[in-house]
């Protein structure tokens, strides 16, 4: 690897920052600036770890610093994302190189490493030791007979053209967010990259609970609540229950037991993990938050 530059820690590097923009953009369609200049991007939390070609970046293994809370316990995982390589490059084991890197260094920081790989690398990640593991999903039927409360008066308004100050409100929540499932994550970063322009996300005043929600042939699929308090999932489900017949959960709930659960299949989508902490995911059958995959 001589003829690369590896490089990392450069998030304020202009330079490399626009090189490392490119190869995503090519890759993935996306890029990091607005997600840089919104101020949501943390050293600490996403480290990636590239190599130069001259000006060009031409590889990446991306670090992402994960905390969860599970049934009260903090965790600290390591997720592996925007694992890019430019096709000149390929078959030169820059990969390689890359993942063996980031595996040395955060392995024994962390209390597992996982990342979620497609279907062409199924039988890539084992080569480092990765396993791959099941996730699980819990839904319900809501039946309108069993509401406990009036629909109006805890009506959830979806947030439309937020102003700054509803933005800054709504991160407010995030930042100082309670438990309010089986799984949860602690990564204000990640919210920001999802969330800035607060899509999908829901009010209720008389609550006072944001939740990111989607709607679709009368499914709720609630993918997050956030709030200062505890809140009672049923009292949320109950403000839902006259729009929409079924909840699909974004999530792990307190109370499993309430809810139907089935292996949880993502077409091209495999969670693949080292460290036996992370064994847990599928023998008590979690499911890692949708907002939570970098």
């Amino acid at each position: 690897m001589e003829q690369y530059n590896y490089v990392t820690s450069y998030k304020d590097n202009e330079k490399v920052r626009a090189a490392l923009n490119k190869l995503t953009t090519d890759t993935f369609g996306f890029d990091f600036e607005a997600w840089y200049q919104n101020g949501y991007w943390k050293e600490e939390s996403y480290m990636p770890h590239s190599l130069m070609d001259g000006e060009r970046m031409v590889a990446n293994v991306s670090a992402n610093r994960m905390e969860f809370v599970i049934d009260g316990e903090t965790k600290h995982y390591i997720q592996i994302g925007t694992v890019m390589m430019a096709k000149e490059y390929q078959g030169q084991g820059l990969g390689r190189y890359l993942m063996e890197k980031v595996i040395a260094l955060y392995q024994e920081e962390s209390d597992g490493i996982y990342l979620f790989g497609n279907d062409s690398v199924l039988n890539y990640y084992p080569k480092f030791g990765f396993q791959t593991s099941k996730e699980y999903v819990y839904k319900k039927t809501l039946q309108e007979n069993q509401l406990s409360l009036d629909k109006d008066s805890i009506e959830f308004i979806e947030i439309k053209n937020p102003s700054n100050e509803e933005r800054q409100r709504f991160f407010d929540y995030i930042h100082h967010a309670v438990t309010n499932d089986g799984m949860t994550m602690r990564n204000v970063g990640l919210m920001g990259f999802y969330l800035h322009d607060m899509e999908g996300v829901y009010y209720n005043k008389k609550l006072d609970v944001y939740v990111v929600a989607e709607i679709a042939d009368e499914t709720l699929y609630l993918n997050a609540i956030i709030a200062k308090e505890k809140v009672e999932l049923d009292r949320i489900l109950d403000s839902f229950a006259g729009a929409v017949k079924t909840v699909v959960l974004g999530f792990v709930p307190d109370r499993k037991d309430e809810f139907e659960v089935e292996e949880f299949r993502e077409e091209d989508c495999t969670l693949f993990y080292i460290g036996e902490e992370l064994e847990r995911v599928e023998e008590e059958k979690l499911h890692f938050p949708t907002l939570s995959h970098a």
